[in-house]
């Protein structure tokens, strides 16, 4: 314990700790590069405080130092701006932070004779201090493990089957997130999207005028959507739980997903940046990425990852800064960009690139923020944190600009089709900044073919799509379910308050 590798540790505990807070949402490769890098400018770090106090033991107690001043800036300005206190402020924090780390430099230069005891103490603490993320990281793949084996079972669903005399339809499943419902759009937004509407319904589709969401969060409704039932009846899920392992195995070995597959249809989908919705051992897997290099852009992790440490300073100093001292954190929104971008080309060349019958499950990241397109389509950025009115309006050109390409991709879909498809899109819930009401209220269409005016229920949830889809084309005698509306919020998902729906239908 008397080699000074505690430096080395630190700067590994800060990456090892954002990614262990975020394991549930991100793949452990996001952060190797940070890692890499944290280690490789630790070790520079370490030479030069060793060239400069040519004593090995107090060049690596003063790299520890430095290094948590610089990885704990972020967490305490944004700890501080939250609780409203003045001192949050970059023009009070940051000269406040370069006292301090002088002050302790100093300490450390001229003060600190004896050295060994130090050492010893910074090893032990960091080692323990990296059991904490360690085994957050570790004890969550065991869960989820444990999951996927428990949920990998052959489908419940009976008498699934296909007509011999009838044409095998393909099945889309487009997920535009948090697209919202007509008269939260008309209230909230100021945007009528009936002319949007109205195309959809042209084309043959039925609009649920008064759809609710069943769950608020987008993992609990795609859990709830892919195994058609609700959550109570898929497994216990305790009221003060934030385990979402199970959540995410259940979105992995759905009913819908293994039905499918059963029925021999080809399983296609697309890459969305979130595991989660990821579907890697498709047939078909969709992606605009080929691995991250060490020279690509930043990654989503990253910027998060910056924006936790002194680098916030640069970045929120971007205005008044040289270029070349603030990091460009744009490469996320460029990925997301060309991912949506690509999809939506994909989509209109699947009725014939891929054989038939498939089933494509796509979720596209619009109108969801951050927002990267105006209403024709150029690039736009946006920074965080949007005042109300800001908000509305970016939102608002994001679903235009969906609009306007979904529209002729859903027609060329269904011209193009051998056999007419079935196709649901939907919102997965509404927008963040609503009440309660309009974060449930979602847009839900169903092109259902052979069935010129199908009599749907005015207040159809997703939780029943499927089901309605099974009964109707693969002999299933499912039923629908009472379509019910579940909020909760994120750090208690499974705290349920019950939204009645108050919507009237036209």
């Amino acid at each position: 314990m008397k080699k000074p590798f505690h430096p080395f540790l630190f700067s590994s505990y800060f990456v090892l700790a954002l990614l262990a807070s975020n394991v549930d949402q991100v793949y452990l490769s996001v952060g190797l590069r940070s890692l890499v890098v944290a280690l490789l400018v630790t070790g520079l770090l370490w030479l030069l405080m060793h060239l400069w106090l040519r004593n090995g033991q107090k060049a690596a107690i003063l790299t520890s130092m430095l290094l948590i001043f610089f990885f704990t800036y972020g967490h305490i300005y944004n700890a501080l701006e939250q609780a409203g206190i003045s001192l949050g402020r970059h023009r009070v924090l940051m000269p406040l932070w370069v006292v301090l780390a002088g002050l302790g430099t100093w300490l450390i230069v001229t003060r600190l004779r004896r050295f060994t005891r130090p050492t010893q103490i910074l090893n032990i603490t960091i080692l323990v201090l990296l059991l904490i993320p360690a085994w957050q990281i570790v004890s969550y793949k065991i869960r989820q493990l444990k999951s996927e084996e428990q949920s990998a079972t052959a489908t419940s669903l009976e008498g699934l089957h296909l007509n011999k005399d009838q044409p095998t339809p393909d099945v889309y499943f487009i997920i535009m997130d948090e697209y919202t419902r007509q008269d939260v759009l008309d209230k909230i937004y100021d945007f009528d999207n009936a002319p949007f509407l109205d195309g959809l319904r042209e084309l043959g589709f039925t609009v649920i005028d008064c759809s609710q969401s069943n769950y608020a969060q987008t993992e609990l409704a795609f859990a709830s959507i892919l195994n058609i039932d609700y959550l109570d009846e898929l497994g216990p899920f305790p009221a003060g739980s934030t385990d979402l392992s199970v959540i995410r195995s259940l979105i992995k070995d759905s009913d819908v997903v293994t039905a499918f597959r059963e029925l021999g249809y080809s399983i296609v989908t697309f890459e969305t940046g979130y595991y989660f919705s990821e579907f890697k051992d498709a047939d078909v897997y969709y992606t605009t990425s080929g691995g991250q290099g060490l020279v690509s852009g930043m990654n989503a992790f990253e910027v998060l990852l910056l924006r936790t440490t002194a680098g916030l300073f640069l970045l929120d100093m971007a205005t008044v800064l040289p270029d070349l001292l603030v990091p460009n954190t744009t490469q996320p929104l460029e990925d997301k960009r060309t991912q949506v971008l690509y999809d939506l080309e994909v989509l209109s060349r699947l009725p014939h690139e891929v054989t038939s019958p498939k089933f494509v499950f796509m979720h596209i990241l619009l109108p969801h923020e951050p927002f990267i397109f105006n209403a024709e389509g150029e690039a736009v950025d946006y920074p965080e944190n949007l005042e109300q009115s800001a908000y509305a309006e970016a939102y608002r050109e994001q679903v235009m600009f969906l609009n306007s390409r979904m529209l002729s991709l859903l027609s060329t879909v269904i011209e193009t089709s051998d056999t007419p498809p079935i196709i649901i899109l939907q919102g997965d819930t509404g927008p963040g900044r609503v009440s309660k009401e309009g974060r449930m209220a979602i847009l839900n269409a169903l092109y259902l073919p052979g069935d010129d005016s199908p009599s749907l229920p005015p207040y159809l949830s997703p939780v029943n799509n499927f089901r309605l889809i099974f009964d109707r084309y693969f002999n299933t005698q499912l039923s629908l379910l009472p379509d019910t509306s579940y909020f909760s919020l994120y750090d208690a998902p499974f705290e349920f308050d019950l939204v009645p729906n108050a919507c009237v239908g036209e």
